[in-house]
């Protein structure tokens, strides 16, 4: 089975890339947008932060080579006591929660303004939903909804205004681009999270990112033996 691994940035996913027999180096710590490494049992791409980024870097990575499975690991802020820090998370759902325009009766998305379908490929209602992987659902690890958004959320408004209308469990700034470029080139795709730190006012102190990204990495490592030891490939899709 041909593995890709997405992160935003090298750091995240570190232990992983070192487990796996990685022995070269990324060109800085957070790995420049674009790096791409091959590796004994599968490729890592760093996309870089942010949906631009990783739109574009990973819809050249996937017109290049044909993978059987795109796994995206990173980090995220949670909506609820439900997943406090270091909790390990499969988005099922993702929403592009600021795409739209603000009007004297309120925002509308582009769905409502007109400009796209709510079922256009590959949205389904509005929504963009990860392909599941039949090998991976045996996995306790809960499914959830998350937000991609292109600001860190720490406004109280602006979070109330977000978790009103779209009911996020978690939000992060790639989700949405990752599922939409994985769906577009019809590539099954696993999004990964570990909580970081608690939606809310802006106070670095209170994050655990090098707890989330050893859950994290912990994690994804089981996961990553089980796709490539797994007997399914086509049939277990």
């Amino acid at each position: 089975m041909k593995v890709l691994l997405v992160t935003a940035t090298s750091f995240e996913v570190q232990p992983t890339i070192i487990d796996a027999g990685f022995r070269g180096a990324f060109s800085s710590r957070m790995g420049a947008p674009g790096e791409k490494h091959s590796l004994p049992l599968f490729d890592c791409l760093v996309t870089g932060v942010g949906q631009l980024q990783c739109a574009a870097w990973l819809s050249k990575a996937l017109s290049q080579t044909r993978y059987d499975v795109v796994i995206q690991a990173g980090i995220a802020g949670s909506f609820t006591e439900r997943y406090p820090h270091r909790s390990i998370v499969l988005v099922e759902e993702e929403i592009v929660s600021d795409l739209g325009a603000e009007t004297p009766e309120g925002f509308l998305d582009i769905f409502e303004m007109g400009l796209v379908s709510r079922d256009q490929r590959p949205f389904s209602n509005g929504v963009l939903r990860a392909r599941p992987l039949k090998c991976l659902e045996a996995l306790p690890l809960p499914r959830v909804r998350a937000v991609t958004v292109n600001r860190v959320l720490s406004d109280p408004q602006s979070i109330a205004w977000v978790q009103e209308r779209y009911e996020p469990d978690i939000v992060s700034m790639e989700g949405a681009a990752f599922l939409y470029t994985c769906l577009m080139h019809q590539v099954p795709c696993v999004q990964m999270r570990a909580v970081s730190d608690r939606v809310g006012p802006r106070d670095t102190s209170t994050w655990d990112i090098p707890g989330a990204v050893a859950s994290l990495n912990k994690e994804l490592s089981d996961i990553l033996r089980l796709l490539i030891t797994s007997s399914v490939a086509d049939d277990g899709l």
